[in-house]
Formats: C-alpha cells, sequence, structure tokens
C-alpha cells in the first residue's frame, strides 16, 4: 500500500493520554487519602484496590510523558511499548468515569454492572493490540541518493514471527528529519500471515537539499475494536542524500555562452599542426604542410591524403560558486543561495555530458566546502559535495580567486556564479587593475554569472533534468 508523507514543525510532542493518565492518578490518590470515601464504603481491601490503580495510572501517563517529550528514548527500554486513546476511545472512557462516579456516590450496583461491562471490551481490546504487536520486525529499503523536488518511494517490509497469529490492520509510521524540517509518512498493511511477511510503500517528495535521517520507525494498531492503540517503536535507522534541483540548459544559455567565449580573450594553446583534434582525411593541396601528409593511406588510395584537424570547442571549464549569504539572512537571502547551488550543479551536469574529455573543475569556498577535479571522482562524488555544501557569511570571494593560480591552462573557462554579481565584477576589475600577472590574466577572462531566480529561469528549464 502506497502512503504520502506530511510535513511536522516540531519533533516532540505532549502526549494527551499520558498527561490524562498522570492527572488521574493522582487525582485518586489525593482524594481517597484526603476524604477516605472509598475506605468508608468498601473497607481497606476497596482502598487498596484504588491506591494501586492510581499508582499505575500515574506510572504509565508519566512513561507516556517520557516517550512522548523524548522520542529518542522510545525505541529503548519501557517506553518502548506505548499507549494512546482515539477519539473513540476517549469519548468511551469518559461514559464508563461517568458511570464509575455515579455508581460511587450513588450506591447504585446496576450502574456499577453497566461500568463493569463497558470495561471489558476496552481491556480486551488494549490485550489484543499488545499481543499482536509482539514478534513483529520491519525492513526498510530506502533510496540512497535522489533529486531535490523529485518523488522518490520507499519500500517496508514488515514481517511476522507468530506461529499461529496473524498482524491485523497496521500502520507503520517513518520519522524523517533533514534540514530545517520534520516530515512523518505513514503505510497501512492490512495483514500480516503468521510467520509471513507483506510490503508496502510510501511516497516522499524532498524540496531541500542536504542528508536526511529516516527513523526511528513505529507500528501501531487499533485492531479490532478501535477503542485503544498500541504502539511498538523500532530501531531502524537510514538517511537520504538530497541533491540540488538540476534542470535542462536552453538554447539561450547556448547562445550567451559561445557569445562570451568569442569575447574572451585566450592564448592558443597550438604550437604545430598535430595539437588540435582531428577531423578527417581529405586530397592533399598546394600549401598544405607535408607534415600533415598520412603515408599509408596515401600509399593505398595511390594519392596523397593530409589529416585536417579543426579547433576543439570543447575547453576546459572551471566553476566557482560564490554563495555569500549574510549572517542573517532573509527569505530572498536563501533562494539565492539554492539558486546559486542549483545552477552551478547543472552547469556541471551538462558540461559533464556533452564536453567529451574535456576537464572540470569546481571550487567552492564553505563548511563544508565544494573542491573537486574531473580527474579525481566520479559525478556522483561532485553531486555528493553539492548537496553537503554549506556557505558561510565570510567574506571569500579573493581567497576563492586566489586558489586557481597555477591551475589554470591556456584554454580552461572560468565562470563564477555569485549571489552578489555586482560586487563580484567590481572585485575582478580592481584585481584585474592591480593583481600579479596571473590574478589579471584570471580576472580578465572570468564570467560572471548571477544567481538570481528570474535571469536564471531563462537560461535553465527546471521542468525537466
Amino acid at each position: 500500500m502506497i502512503a504520502e508523507s506530511s510535513r511536522q514543525q516540531a519533533s516532540r510532542s505532549l502526549s494527551t493520554p499520558g498527561l490524562v493518565a498522570m492527572g488521574m492518578g493522582l487525582g485518586m490518590a489525593a482524594f481517597e487519602l484526603r476524604y477516605g470515601l472509598v475506605l468508608m464504603r468498601l473497607g481497606g481491601i476497596g482502598r487498596a484496590v484504588v491506591l494501586v490503580c492510581a499508582v499505575g495510572f500515574s506510572v504509565w501517563g508519566l512513561k507516556e510523558l517520557i516517550a512522548g517529550w523524548w522520542p529518542a528514548l522510545g525505541s529503548r527500554g519501557f517506553t518502548r511499548h506505548r499507549s494512546g486513546f482515539p477519539v473513540e476511545g476517549r469519548v468511551y472512557l469518559l461514559m464508563m468515569i461517568v458511570l464509575f462516579a455515579g455508581a460511587l456516590l450513588g450506591r447504585s450496583n446496576p450502574l456499577l454492572l453497566v461500568f463493569s461491562a463497558m470495561a471489558g471490551p476496552y481491556v480486551v481490546n488494549g490485550w489484543i493490540s499488545f499481543v499482536l504487536l509482539k514478534r513483529l520486525s520491519v525492513e526498510r529499503k530506502a533510496p540512497v541518493r535522489i533529486m531535490a523536488g523529485e518523488p522518490a518511494s520507499v519500500e517496508v517490509v514488515l514481517k511476522n514471527g507468530k506461529r499461529w497469529l496473524s498482524a491485523w490492520v497496521m500502520i507503520m509510521r517513518d520519522r524523517i528529519s533533514g534540514p530545517g524540517e520534520q516530515l512523518t509518512a505513514e503505510a497501512l498493511v492490512p495483514r500480516v500471515p503468521p510467520r509471513g511477511e507483506r510490503r508496502a510503500r510510501y511516497r516522499l517528495k524532498l524540496a531541500k537539499r542536504g542528508r536526511y535521517e529516516i527513523g526511528p520507525m513505529s507500528i501501531s494498531t487499533r485492531f479490532p475494536l478501535g477503542l485503544a492503540e498500541r504502539t511498538l517503536a523500532v530501531e531502524s535507522a537510514s538517511s537520504i542524500l538530497v541533491y540540488p534541483r538540476i534542470g535542462r540548459l536552453t538554447a539561450q544559455w547556448q547562445i550567451r555562452t559561445q557569445a562570451a567565449t568569442d569575447l574572451v580573450p585566450h592564448r592558443s594553446p597550438r604550437s604545430g599542426p598535430f595539437d588540435d583534434e582531428f577531423h578527417k582525411l581529405r586530397e592533399y593541396r598546394p600549401g598544405d604542410d607535408p607534415r600533415a601528409i598520412h603515408w599509408k593511406t596515401s600509399a593505398r588510395r595511390d594519392e596523397l591524403m593530409i589529416r585536417e584537424f579543426r579547433e576543439s570547442r570543447d575547453r576546459a571549464l572551471t566553476v566557482l560558486v560564490d554563495a555569500w549569504a549574510p549572517a542573517r539572512p532573509s527569505g530572498d537571502d536563501r533562494e539565492r543561495v539554492e539558486c546559486a547551488i542549483s545552477f552551478a550543479a547543472t552547469i556541471c551536469v551538462h558540461h559533464l555530458h556533452n564536453s567529451r574529455e574535456s576537464h572540470l573543475t569546481v571550487s567552492a569556498a564553505g563548511d563544508p566546502g565544494i573542491d573537486w577535479s574531473s580527474t579525481q571522482g566520479r559525478l556522483e562524488g561532485l553531486l555528493d559535495q553539492f548537496a553537503l555544501y554549506a556557505p558561510t557569511s565570510n567574506d571569500d570571494l579573493e581567497a576563492l580567486l586566489a586558489s586557481l593560480n597555477g591551475r589554470l591552462s591556456a584554454r580552461s573557462r572560468l565562470l563564477l556564479v555569485s549571489t552578489r554579481p555586482t560586487e563580484a565584477g567590481q572585485r575582478l576589475a580592481e584585481q584585474s587593475g592591480n593583481g600579479a600577472a596571473d590574478s589579471r590574466r584570471t580576472s580578465e577572462s572570468i564570467q560572471v554569472l548571477a544567481a538570481d531566480p528570474e535571469k536564471v529561469g531563462s537560461l535553465v528549464d527546471w521542468r525537466t533534468a
């Protein structure tokens, strides 16, 4: 069965049943010790029964409060099993309390008999639910990596280790904790046969990049009457790494890139006829360099054939990410930061998929930052760093540019994706006029891209990846 995840704002919760049970227990004990009403009517044995029930209510209520306020304890110790009251159970319990109070104050045996008849199904429901949760185990199969904004499916396998008894109407709840949000997912399994297993799925759609922790999981049931709910906490933890959103570069990006490439001066690395990319074989023409003659083909075809080369358009690419944000960022600041990260990741993916063997270098200052080269790892490693990248409010632009000195080839293309393009352009102009030779060459050849959602929207199609 498939279920959707829902958002929650807080991980802690105050257990209403626990609070009510603890209040009832303390109230019963205080009332009896103060007035001795049960002692006068039922004697010492009746009073002992009431006090034992009061202590039981108080201890159970305290356990529920601890398990709700400290969820990490929910899968260990005495808080592993929890109880709850649905709306129907609360109404039923209120009716029982009214009948018991009326029978006690009015000395009415018929009311006490009705109370006993109503208490029987309540106790039976709790006991059956407790038995059904015994010897249950769960296994979660979650994806290791997903893309932000893309739906993902998590499979949950519920196993019943009991020999004779089936597990009925089991609700599995999973807690998903990520950067700045808490989610709860549910999946329903109608029946698990003895010594059998059943599979269920729930869908996740995580909007923010980063690492999400899944677990602990809980298994609940209200079977058979729905008056009481028993919950079993299970230690089952896993994690999902969420990549930044990846789009598809549009034709406008190709036009802009070609225009910027033609305007940026660069030194030609060609020192001879064999330094560029081989294109084709053709007939020899007067004026061609004799060193380019392909002698084997010429002998086979009985005419001079020459190797023709052309300049490769696949230049090495270096991407710098300046995802600066103030110490107290606003919502727009955070949006620009995520836009810069997604835009840079999209450029890198596009380059690696379409530029054959050209080199790619990515660098970004942060905690943690990004320092990746295509000669050192796969695309997954780069996207992992993008997912965990945490920008800071420190002004690291000069240090980011200085890290490139001595690492660039003559045909390297430089892109700076910045959340502050105007300031970055001014810094580059100052460095071009006052810096050393390497710094001036770097500053003159760099192309600044603004991480503005409206401007990026014309260059990237976010609907497809």
